[in-house]
């Protein structure tokens, strides 16, 4: 009866507008006061400095997401579960990780509302390590589905310094950011569901879509907010900002599909 509950619950789109909403509303934390005014700065240093000591668990997060996508392609609902597991660790890990530093100017900084959003995009695959039905299978690789391949490619590469100027080394395919920031690492988990879509835990996929989305616009439109704010940090955020919208509107582009194919 419970788990008809939530389902029933998670079907409905007010559930992830309320989600997601929520956490905006709580103001990041201190050890030390800070004013309004220095908010803004506060969460640009915790984005730069937080992500420094776990720069080297990124290639474990390149190698794992590369061994998960052959995995899928060839056994799907076999390694379902695993997949499923991997979402909800890396994305807590990465909620903790990304938010949390210590600074001699702050103090102790936790940006709150960031790290509940993510927090809840991890949290939310875990029911699906539960779930019974068949699901999670590609009944065919349909070749549409393939358009983001290279947005997802950029995403998983990243290819930037550490002042976020554009930084094409191939070294950085293992060595980037990507599995250890949101912003990089969603735009590749999502665009591998996509193409198990709609055989898959639609709850968290959905809330994972909208927390991207959000995500990518606010760094897509930083330039124009923020001074200073590197434009190839923001181009860099395109696949965050697409895939997550397509994801969004995938079950809409899928009936649009294939009523092409079958006027032709």
């Amino acid at each position: 009866m419970l788990s008809l509950r939530f389902r029933g619950i998670t079907s409905k789109w007010w559930f992830y507008i309320i989600l997601f909403v929520i956490p905006l509303f709580i103001p990041p934390y201190t050890s030390k006061p800070i004013t309004y005014g220095q908010i803004g700065d506060l969460v640009g240093l915790v984005l730069r400095e937080s992500l420094t000591p776990y720069l080297w668990l990124s290639p474990v997060f390149h190698l794992i997401t590369i061994v998960f996508v052959i995995l899928l392609w060839k056994f799907n609902i076999k390694v379902m579960k695993y997949f499923y597991a991997y979402l909800a660790v890396n994305f807590v890990f990465m909620a903790f990780a990304q938010n949390i530093t210590i600074n001699e100017k702050y103090g102790l900084v936790i940006v709150l509302n960031n790290l509940l959003q993510i927090l809840f995009a991890g949290i939310l695959w875990i029911p699906a390590l539960y779930r019974n039905e068949i699901e999670f299978t590609a009944e065919k690789r349909e070749k549409w589905r393939f358009w983001a391949v290279p947005l997802a490619i950029l995403a998983f590469w990243s290819p930037m310094t550490v002042l976020g100027q554009p930084d094409f080394n191939p070294i950085l395919f293992l060595t980037s950011e990507y599995g250890i920031a949101f912003c990089f690492t969603t735009p590749v988990m999502i665009y591998i569901l996509t193409f198990y879509y709609p055989n898959i835990y639609k709850p968290a996929y959905r809330f994972l879509c909208i927390v991207g989305a959000y995500f990518g616009l606010l760094n897509l439109s930083s330039p124009l907010i923020i001074s200073g704010y590197p434009i190839w940090v923001a181009i860099l955020h395109i696949p965050l900002f697409t895939i997550s919208i397509y994801g969004l509107l995938l079950e809409k582009i899928k009936k649009k599909a294939h009523s092409i194919i079958e006027e032709e």
